[in-house]
Order: C-alpha cells, then structure tokens, then sequence
C-alpha cells in the first residue's frame, strides 16, 4: 500500500494539481489546480458506505472555507474503500464528486502514472513530503511530468549521436554542414537551416550542458504553459534568434539550442517578474544561471553570442504574449508588432550582406596554413553534396599550382571566372594573370565593373588603386 504522500506526489507530477494544504486530523492532502478552478482531497482512511454523509458533512465545510479565499468550481474527493463508488452532487455552485477506490492507480488516466505507482520503488514519506510542499518554483516545477521537454531533448540527442558517429565512425561532417546555421546558406534559400541548428551539436560538453538547461527551462514553461506552448516558444525563439545572428555574423557556421534556451529563460523571467515572484534570492539564482551559461559559452568554440541576444530579446516578447491576463491588449500588440517588425527587419538587413560558402571558406584557411590535402577533402565535400561555388574552384585551382599542375590550375580558375566574375577573389587572381600578360586592356574592362572604395579583398583593391594611378 502505498502512502498518502507517494500518491499525492505522483498525481502532482502527472496533472495540474500541486500541493495547497494538508489537514492532519483526518491526514488528508489538498491540491489545487487554478487554472480549472478544482481542489482535490486524498485520505488515506477508508471510507466505509455508512460513513459518506459524514464524509460529505466534511467536504462541504471545507468547501465553505477555501472559497472564501478562491472561487471553487470543482472538488474530487478520493477515498480508499472495499468497493468502487462515486457520488456527486453541487453545492453553492460547486461541483463535488465523492470516489471510493480499491486502488490508488486508478486516480489519474496516465499510463506512466499508474507504471510508476506499480513498478517505481518509492521512497519514505519524507520525502515526497518535503518535494510536494517545498515553495520555491523551480522545486516546484522539477516535480512535473513534461513529455514536450523530454521529446525535444531527445531529438537533440537523437541528432548529437548520428552526428557524433558520422564524424568519428565514417569521418563524415555532412550532417554538420546540413544542418548548421550559416549566412551563405540561409542566403541561398535553405531557411530550414534557422531551425535545424538549434538541435544540433558537435562536442560533448556542449551537448550536456545546452541540454542540461533545455531540462531545467522546458519543465519550467511546459508545467506554467503546456506543451504546445513550450515546442512553439522553442521553434520561435530558435528561428528568430538565428535570424537575428544572421545580421552580425556573416561567415562561417555555428549550431547548438542555446538561442532557445536563452528565449525559455526569458519567457520565465518575464512569467516571474509580473506574477510577482522574482525575489531577491531567486533573481540571484538566475543571474548565476546565466553568468555560468556565458562563462561557459566562452570556452567553446564559434560561440554565437547574437543568437543568445536576440534569444533573450524574442523570449521577452513572446512571454508577454503568453500572459494575456496580466498585460492589456496595448502591450500585446506592441509585443507582437515588435517580434514580427524585428524579425522582418532583421531578414532585410541579412540579405544587404554578403559571405562565402562556409566549406570553402575554411577550406581556404587550410591553404593559408598548408594543408592542402585536408582543404582538398572539404573541396570534394563540397562538389559531392552540390555545395560548389565559384571560390571552390578558386581555391581548387590554388591546390593544382602548388603541386605544379598548371593546366589544371588554368581549368579550375576558368570555372571560377564563368561562374562568378564578380567574386573579388576569383577577380583578383585573373588580374594578377592579366598583369603577367600585360593585358591591361582587359585589366581595365574587368576593373570597370569594381567600386574601388567598396572593395573589402585587400589585394584586390591595391590592385585596382595601382591601376588607377598608373
């Protein structure tokens, strides 16, 4: 048999009740869920059939005393009997329903309720004791069953392991470069990209610690909002703060469900801050929270700090939405006129800004230090998975030259040139051949098509400024 306080804590975890008073003469526990309006009382006594009016006498005077703090539209009363029964009938306007039970597992129509009642071991009454009536929110959050949350968290690491072994088994980083946010990418149409980096990681530490806190966070906003709520506030606020990156940091790739996170901690600071129970202590607790998250963030690398920003920023917004009782309908259309002008605007400023292809930008780098056969092998990703560009040629064409294959250099920069001649690197080495030639004829014509005081290749502008002087 299990005690009365294993059994109120586990209808705690499964349903919107959590603990509002334990009446000792009878041991009884109340919960309440205030979002229905609904009390429940557990006694561990049984109930025999002759005893009911007394047990109705009872809850009818506890009806009459809790109203007078809150309006009571329903109250389930569960008692342990020989038989199952039930009796219901009103009072002032409240609905009381009397359930005799033979078995406790009957109490919430949850299966993991009744596996966990069944199968879990359970601890001394203390314990669950000392859970259920503990005040502080996240404790009481902590207790609740939240499947949203665990379903994101196991996507993520459904993604983390087949990328993990893709690159240690199969030294594969294609599902990497699939998945992960960069400007280029975005920029050529793979929008899906703003959502797909936010469940994706590389290194373990990043991994555990981006998870730990999607844990903590999404059982808080799921068990205050649902968990509809909690997967559109993660999809949101990961979209949003990607594309709010996206303005700033134009070259490379970065991945991870921090932004998201950033956003849950938000719509829990704002819940806390206009229910009133942002307490010193508490403010404190966050405040570390967040320190430790930046501290932290700071020792992995390609850290994307706008996307924590602007996960922040949109997690502010949407929590105001989320509280339509506690804001007026003003402040919710200037939340939701904020979120869609700043993500607009933020898909304007994205697309005024150039970048390269993240592969052959650090293909690129390889060259810069030599590593030729490891730039060669990014290259080749490149052109398998569709990925080519005008500087992956380019930069093709540089690895032929230093193994001394000229006409296989000239092949691959002739690609790059048809294909892009307006890229400033593929210009600046087909000037540098037309310098060679002395064909300053088509030198000129080339040059024509460059603002010299926009131009960012550096080599490339000292070129065109030699030009104009000689």
């Amino acid at each position: 048999m299990h005690n009365i306080w294993h059994i109120a804590y586990e209808v705690s975890r499964y349903t919107g009740y959590s603990f509002f008073r334990y009446d000792n003469s009878r041991d009884a526990i109340w919960l309440k869920d205030s979002k229905k309006r609904a009390l429940m009382c557990l006694s561990s006594t049984y109930v025999a059939e002759e005893e009911l009016d007394e047990e109705m006498y009872y809850l009818e005077n506890m009806n009459h005393l809790f109203s007078q703090d809150m309006d009571i539209s329903l109250i389930e009363s569960y008692h342990m009997a020989e038989e199952k029964h039930v009796k219901k009938y009103r009072q002032d306007g409240t609905k009381i329903i009397q359930k005799g039970i033979t078995d406790a597992k009957s109490i919430v129509n949850n299966p993991f309720f009744r596996m966990d009642l069944q199968y879990k071991k359970p601890k001394d009454a203390g314990y669950y004791q000392r859970r259920l009536m503990s005040r502080h929110p996240f404790e009481k959050f902590m207790i609740k069953f939240t499947p949203m949350t665990y379903l994101l968290v196991c996507i993520n690491l459904l993604v983390f392991l087949f990328n993990l072994a893709a690159i240690h088994l199969w030294d594969s980083y294609n599902l990497t470069y699939m998945m992960a946010l960069s400007h280029y990418n975005v920029i050529a149409g793979d929008f899906y990209r703003l959502l797909s980096s936010s469940f994706l990681h590389i290194t373990v530490d990043h991994f555990l610690f981006n998870i730990f806190a999607l844990y903590i966070l999404g059982k808080f906003v799921e068990s205050i909002f649902g968990g509809w709520r909690l997967l559109i506030a993660y999809i949101i606020t990961g979209v949003t703060s990607s594309l709010f990156s996206l303005m700033f940091v134009t070259e490379g790739i970065s991945l991870g469900a921090s932004g998201a996170v950033y956003g849950l901690l938000a719509i829990i600071v704002v819940h806390l801050l206009v229910n009133g129970r942002l307490s010193t202590r508490l403010l404190i607790q966050i405040a570390a929270v967040f320190i430790v998250v930046s501290l932290f963030s700071q020792l992995i690398s390609n850290v994307n700090h706008y996307a924590h920003v602007g996960g922040l920023l949109f997690g502010a917004l949407l929590g105001v939405l989320y509280h339509p009782k506690k804001f007026s309908s003003k402040w919710r259309i200037i939340a939701l006129a904020l979120l869609i002008g700043l993500s607009v605007l933020s898909f304007m400023v994205m697309h005024q800004k150039e970048s390269s292809h993240p592969l052959t930008t650090q293909a690129m780098e390889y060259i810069d230090e030599g590593e030729y056969d490891a730039a060669l092998d990014i290259l080749n990703q490149s052109i398998r998975t569709n990925n080519e560009t005008a500087a992956t040629y380019h930069a093709l064409g540089l690895i032929a030259e230093y193994h001394g294959n000229m006409e296989q250099a000239r092949h691959f920069h002739n690609i790059s040139w048809e294909l892009d001649p307006d890229a400033e690197q593929v210009a600046r080495h087909r000037l540098m051949q037309l310098r060679k030639e002395r064909n300053y004829e088509e030198m000129a014509r080339i040059l024509d098509n460059f603002n010299t005081e926009t131009i960012d290749d550096p080599q490339l502008k000292q070129i065109a400024e030699e030009f104009d002087n000689g």
